[in-house]
């Protein structure tokens, strides 16, 4: 008899692991665990540690291939607690990365200039291409820190007439090159749409420092007894502000770690102080450090992007 009763005491052990719940995932992984609730969305698990305590986790059933569930005994006691205090704040992925590519416009760049004289071709500064980067650390489900970067970029060529004399116009021509770099902490925050979670919603706050060079090279020709001949001018401006952004994207999630969609952003910067340095033929030289601008430069731009994310 004492045979057949140590035969029972293993028995029971064996079914007894043999009941532990088991979920596998569509990337083949599979989880020893017991299942605590599943709902539309996700199933609710904990896993044992090595010291004996109880971790409990969340699992999206769009990452489910199958789940196996062994019977749940009828129980009188109290549940007990688990140690997370809201299981919907746990992250799926720690980090998000973004990279937003796109159009930009400044429709208030050139506020600051009154001239009527100014070439049409000026206003081509107020548009030009953006690409952003984004960098978060996902705190909680819906809420991420990190940093973003903006870099922002347009050339242009163009030529207007200047009178030499009553009857002679020369021409004259204008190439510039404009760049506007931003950088700065971020906050982001996720909302998961739908049933199958596939659809985001996300928003980025971000206050950093914006920094612009802006480039540009002047030709004319120079007339005298003997023809004429081409005289250059190289300008520089540089300068930085404090500045702040606010993003918002759609997106929709083509796998685990994957998401694509649409957004924008709106970036504000005001230059109020610049750096000029102009160089020219002759050895001629002309520079100014930190110089007040009778007008502040309103740097401020809208972007439409197109977004990619990466979770992991």
């Amino acid at each position: 008899m004492n045979k057949f009763a140590l035969l029972s005491v293993f028995l029971l052990a064996f079914f007894s692991l043999m009941a532990q719940d088991r979920i596998v995932s569509i990337h083949h992984d599979t989880i020893d665990c017991t299942i605590i609730t599943i709902n539309n969305e996700r199933i609710l698990y904990e896993l044992k540690n090595r010291d004996g305590s109880v971790t409990g986790r969340l699992m999206n059933l769009s990452e489910v291939a199958e789940y196996t569930r062994t019977p749940q005994p009828e129980n009188n006691s109290k549940p007990r607690k688990l140690k997370i205090s809201n299981l919907l704040s746990i992250p799926e992925n720690l980090w998000c990365l973004g990279l937003n590519i796109g159009r930009s416009t400044m429709p208030w760049y050139l506020d600051n200039i009154q001239s009527a004289a100014m070439p049409d071709y000026y206003n081509k500064l107020k548009t030009g291409f953006h690409i952003n980067t984004s960098a978060h650390y996902m705190i909680t489900g819906f809420m991420g820190v990190g940093a973003e970067y903006s870099f922002y970029n347009t050339s242009f060529s163009g030529s207007m007439p200047s009178q030499y004399s009553p009857s002679i116009f020369l021409m004259t021509s204008e190439t510039y090159r404009q760049y506007i770099n931003y950088l700065g902490p971020s906050v982001l925050f996720v909302q998961h749409l739908g049933a199958r979670r596939k659809f985001i919603l996300s928003e980025s706050l971000s206050a950093g420092a914006m920094f612009i060079r802006l480039e540009s090279q002047s030709t004319y020709p120079n007339v005298d007894y003997s023809g004429y001949t081409d005289i250059t001018y190289n300008s520089l401006l540089t300068g930085n502000s404090m500045s702040a952004k606010f993003g918002l994207t759609a997106e929709y999630r083509l796998d685990h770690n994957i998401s694509v969609g649409l957004g924008g952003n709106f970036i504000w910067g005001s230059l109020k102080k610049a750096s000029f340095e102009s160089r020219g033929p002759n050895n001629y030289t002309s520079t100014s450090e930190n110089e007040e601008l009778p007008k502040a430069m309103n740097l401020s731009r809208i972007d439409y992007s197109f977004v990619l994310r990466y979770q992991f």
